[in-house]
């Protein structure tokens, strides 16, 4: 235990390391020990959320992160769920992990406390079966055969090289086995991923925002 939840102002709880950057190293294995070369995640038993061992967090910041406008001129919100399956599966290798908007990464529980916290409440939430959250889960799976976490979305992304990483031979293997065995991955990740939003557990949680005290509620 190592400090307070900043929604439920619970205890929080050691969790996990990530590497400091993609490629450092991969998922599963053991990490580096000296300073500075691994994040240290944290979570809240109660709430669920997630965030970073002595990082500072302001909730009016981290709402505004989350919040976007629709194409009607309200707000939404559409963020990794980390009460997800593919989360549960995933743990460190969860591709969505480094994804959120904001420094916290949410349970639909934590994201309503958010809500409240900065006088909002939200509509109409949902789980999409199809969408970014599709790719999360068949990253995620492909990331238990990789030694690089993300290999397929860090080498698109131009962010790991060859001569970087764990070195050219890892890169080789997991090329190889990224081409393989992708296909195959897909056909367990998209009806995996389905089946968990429409059980209430996807990869990715929308929902409508609107004031705590909405004038038109009282009329």
């Amino acid at each position: 235990m190592s400090g307070a939840c900043p929604l439920c102002e619970r205890p929080l709880f050691a969790w996990i390391a990530l590497p400091a950057a993609p490629g450092a190293a991969s998922v599963g294995l053991p990490l580096a020990s000296g300073p500075g070369e691994e994040r240290v995640l944290e979570r809240c038993e109660s709430c669920g959320v997630a965030l970073e061992r002595d990082r500072e967090v302001e909730l009016r910041d981290e709402w505004e992160a989350v919040c976007r406008a629709a194409p009607d001129g309200g707000r939404e919100i559409a963020i990794p769920n980390r009460a997800s399956l593919q989360a549960g599966i995933g743990v460190d290798g969860w591709a969505a992990i480094d994804l959120g908007p904001g420094r916290l990464l949410h349970t639909p529980r934590s994201l309503a406390l958010l809500a409240e916290r900065n006088e909002h409440r939200l509509e109409s939430s949902r789980y999409p079966p199809f969408g970014r959250n599709q790719g999360w889960m068949w990253q995620t799976l492909l990331n238990g055969l990789t030694l690089h976490p993300n290999f397929a979305r860090e080498v698109r992304a131009g962010r790991l090289r060859p001569s970087g990483g764990r070195g050219r031979a890892a890169f080789a293997i997991d090329l190889v086995v990224s081409v393989l065995a992708a296909p195959l991955v897909a056909l367990v990740s998209v009806p995996l991923e389905l089946a968990a939003a429409l059980a209430g557990r996807g990869g990715e949680a929308r929902a409508r925002t609107a004031p705590a005290q909405d004038p038109a509620s009282e009329l």
